[in-house]
């Protein structure tokens, strides 16, 4: 009795588990699926969730942190299938502007070029990083972020500082200027593809730093810059993978979001 009771728990949590999951893709114009940059299981469970759209057929847009927006052709080149995984990381400057191993997202990347799913670079560049360092956010105008600038709430400062504790020797306001310009940059890349592809959605893999909730960090700021737009942030905790996915992702379907605007063109 026991066993058969533990069994009609486990069936119920899976099937209200694939119901969410199917509720997210049906509602959701803008999916965070956050991660620590070396946690292998988060980048796995992003995998999942981008093979799950694919197998419905929802058309869909890869935005990534990992790459700065000045490099975008690279990534449409890549994903094209004109130039390689070598290359693609050698045009965008990967190893010096972002740094964490290839191997992590590799997975990623790769399901993308099969499918034709584009994959959009939304982080801002190292260069204007240094102009913000060097004057401060409020003196730098550049078309990566809005004008006027987004301010962190009194949550977010409060935050940043308590991180700051354990980096004593770091400047207090260059430290909020760099995190501040990083949200404003990603949330505004996010607000002008929901402008420019209004049927798609974007599956957005960032830190957890910047989508930790909905008051703050980039969810927040796209709010700000796109009242009505819908969001979900989805994390891994709180979808095992043994309880969703019940899909079979290695079925050759062609996807909607396959070979077809906006994936291969830049």
């Amino acid at each position: 009795m026991k066993t058969l009771f533990l069994f009609f728990i486990l069936l119920i949590s899976i099937t209200e588990a694939q119901e969410s999951m199917e509720n997210f893709a049906n509602n959701y114009q803008v999916i965070f699926l956050p991660e620590e940059h070396t946690n292998k299981e988060d980048h796995n469970f992003q995998l999942d969730i981008i093979k799950l759209l694919s197998s419905k057929n929802y058309k869909f847009i890869i935005a990534m942190e990992m790459f700065q927006q000045p490099f975008q052709d690279a990534l449409d080149l890549y994903v094209t299938g004109q130039i390689s995984e070598e290359e693609m990381l050698r045009r965008t400057d990967y190893r010096r502007r972002w740094g964490f191993d290839p191997s992590l997202y590799r997975d990623i990347w790769s399901f993308a070029k099969d499918r034709g799913i584009r994959i959009v670079a939304i982080n801002i560049s190292s260069e204007l990083l240094q102009r913000i360092r060097k004057e401060g956010i409020e003196k730098v105008r550049d078309e990566s972020l809005p004008y006027p600038v987004i301010p962190q709430t009194e949550k977010e400062i409060k935050e940043l500082r308590e991180f700051l504790k354990t980096h004593p020797k770091v400047d207090e306001k260059s430290f909020f200027d760099v995190q501040n310009a990083w949200d404003n940059g990603m949330a505004l890349a996010i607000a002008r593809l929901l402008d420019k592809y209004p049927d798609y959605k974007i599956v957005v893999l960032v830190g957890r730093g910047h989508a930790q909730d909905y008051e703050s960090g980039i969810p927040r700021r796209l709010r700000m810059l796109k009242p009505d737009v819908r969001m979900r942030i989805l994390r891994r905790e709180e979808f095992q993978r043994a309880l969703l996915f019940s899909t079979d992702f290695s079925k050759e379907s062609s996807s909607a979001s396959s070979m077809r605007e906006p994936n291969c063109r830049p």
